[in-house]
């Protein structure tokens, strides 16, 4: 018979045992194609590194053909560290918007401090527990033990600092041309469809990284992002 200090002892083994999610290799490569529709407008491409302790990404939209017309080269990067809560962004900032300008977030947590510096100049707001920037968004879960069903997030895009709510809808299975892949869905929760809308898909089989981002604005118009080609280091 098992004694129930024993009991206990084998509960908690396998607390300590069971799967849990990895964080992503310390260097990881994504290409996207970019639609509007049918219509091919671009490539994405994102990078990330980290050590376990800090972390840089990257994101770029590279506009193609004639969409390069009519749509700006957009850049963003995120510095920052990583604790048992996830990422923890530093300094963020997006650059090649023409009509926006440059954007940057400094992110002073020991005084609860957001510093947002544009062409308009720089202002200071308050900096709420577990803020993040629009760089990191997608690659939140990546580095989190578990998926909440909904999430509440305030997140900078450099020149502001807003609340949204995110909710996991069913998981999905989507054709990609780096195979058929079972995925995580998130969606932004808005009260109108004429909001604007965001949602992406985690890939299950590559350390929950984004593989299809979508976006659709306020006029309808449905910009998406497909994994064509993923590298890890």
């Amino acid at each position: 018979l098992i004694t129930i200090n024993k009991f206990f002892l084998m509960l908690l083994s396998i607390a300590f045992t069971a799967p849990t999610n990895a964080a992503p290799p310390d260097s990881v490569k994504i290409m996207f194609e970019v639609k509007m529709g049918e219509l091919k407008i671009g490539q994405g491409i994102d990078t990330l590194q980290h050590d376990s302790q800090s972390y840089i990404l990257t994101s770029k939209i590279i506009p193609r053909g004639l969409a390069s017309l009519f749509l700006d080269k957009v850049e963003r990067e995120s510095r920052g560290s990583i604790s048992e809560s996830g990422l923890i962004p530093e300094r963020f900032i997006e650059s090649g918007n023409k009509k926006k300008g440059t954007g940057e977030a400094l992110f002073d947590w020991s005084n609860n401090v957001l510093t947002l510096i544009t062409r308009d100049g720089k202002q200071e707001v308050s900096l709420p527990a577990h803020s993040i920037d629009q760089a990191t968004l997608p690659y939140l879960f990546s580095f989190k033990d578990a998926l909440p069903a909904e999430s509440t997030i305030d997140i900078t895009d450099g020149r502001r600092l807003k609340q949204y709510a995110y909710e996991r809808k069913e998981d999905q299975t989507i054709a990609t041309p780096i195979g058929v892949l079972d995925t995580v869905h998130y969606r932004k929760i808005v009260n109108a469809d004429t909001d604007r809308q965001f949602e992406f898909w985690l890939s299950y089989d590559h350390h929950l990284l984004p593989v299809k981002i979508r976006f659709v604005d306020k006029k309808g118009n449905v910009i998406e992002s497909t994994v064509q080609a993923l590298a890890i280091n």
